[in-house]
């Protein structure tokens, strides 16, 4: 990664530990510089946010302010894997949405939000995420969760089951971010996307039973057989004593959800598409960290500022290497 050329902070201290944390990603899963270090296999979509009648009064982001926004989306499996089986172990998996606030799709100015089936997160720091790593590829993953009491609680209590559908996963957001609306007044919350069909997970024995590839066939079927996807987008509200700067510590389920506005998944957008085909998609990477939006602010979480760097480093590799073939979960 040093040679890469690529930069992204000042910093001298995030940027080593960013290539470190790629480097050490993308040697765990020998994962091709044409695909993301995790999250490889995945599948984008589109389609449509529209607001709810009172999220512009808990923040001014153009999102709550407009009458709806489009939509560019990515399901994926967890690690670097591209061929990771639906119904193998691994019940992880991600949804990461890209409200289109400006023409290019994979440009700015944009808003990211990137999310997870899991609840909470394995590790609060940039460091243990790459100590994590360097565990995986040494083999030592008991010893490293041995010595972190919340990583071993977490992967026996928190990991995700799989779900029968991406239609039927709930989605959480990892940190802590800060609503600010027209007023000025700001309130720290966590984001939660609820599926209109409600949540619905297999067993280990019956996901077992399943397909290989059952998820992304079944998001192909629904979109090409005029069955769209809907989620509700909430914002879990902090109450005064909640944590904002530790990833692992959730929130007490009593706290306030607001009502954000609904998510609607309609289309498939394959790599056939475009001039040339695939670029604009190739291109896309998203980012945790809310740099080109007002009224939603990154909290001090320091986990936001790492993946901020990882994830333009990883993308910028990525993107250097457009020219190798591709392909998505749909093929």
């Amino acid at each position: 990664m040093a040679d890469s050329g690529i930069t992204v902070s000042k910093d001298k201290a995030m940027q080593k530990l960013a290539e470190d944390t790629v480097d050490a990603i993308r040697s765990t899963f020998d994962v091709p510089l044409n695909y993301r270090p995790v999250h490889a296999k995945g599948q984008l979509v589109k389609g449509t946010f529209t607001p709810s009648k009172d999220a512009s009064k808990i923040s001014k982001a153009p999102i709550f302010s407009n009458p709806s926004t489009p939509l560019v989306m990515r399901y994926s499996t967890d690690t670097g894997f591209k061929d990771l089986p639906d119904n193998g172990e691994n019940g992880s998996r991600g949804f990461a949405i890209r409200f289109m606030l400006s023409k290019n799709e994979s440009g700015h100015p944009n808003f990211d939000i990137v999310t997870n089936n899991a609840y909470g997160f394995i590790v609060s720091t940039g460091e243990e995420f790459l100590e994590q790593f360097k565990a995986m590829k040494a083999g030592k993953m008991d010893e490293f969760l041995e010595n972190r009491p919340h990583a071993k609680y977490f992967q026996a209590n928190q990991a995700p089951a799989h779900s029968y559908s991406f239609a039927t996963e709930q989605w959480h957001g990892i940190h802590a971010f800060k609503f600010i609306n027209g007023e000025g007044k700001e309130r720290f919350f966590r984001w939660r996307i609820v599926p209109w069909q409600g949540v619905m997970k297999h067993s280990k024995e019956d996901a077992q039973k399943q397909s290989k590839n059952y998820q992304f066939d079944d998001l192909e079927w629904r979109l090409t057989h005029n069955k769209p996807i809907k989620y509700r987008l909430l914002a879990q509200l902090a109450e005064e004593d909640d944590p904002t700067t530790d990833s692992t510590k959730v929130w007490p389920e009593t706290n306030e959800f607001a009502d954000m506005g609904e998510i609607v998944i309609d289309k498939l957008w394959s790599f056939d598409e475009g001039t040339p085909p695939g670029e604009e998609l190739k291109k896309i990477f998203y980012n945790p960290y809310p740099h080109d939006i007002e009224g939603i602010d990154a909290s001090d979480d320091p986990l936001i500022a790492v993946r901020d760097v990882v994830y333009q480093l990883s993308g910028g590799v990525r993107r250097g290497h457009n020219d190798l073939p591709a392909q998505q979960a749909v093929r």
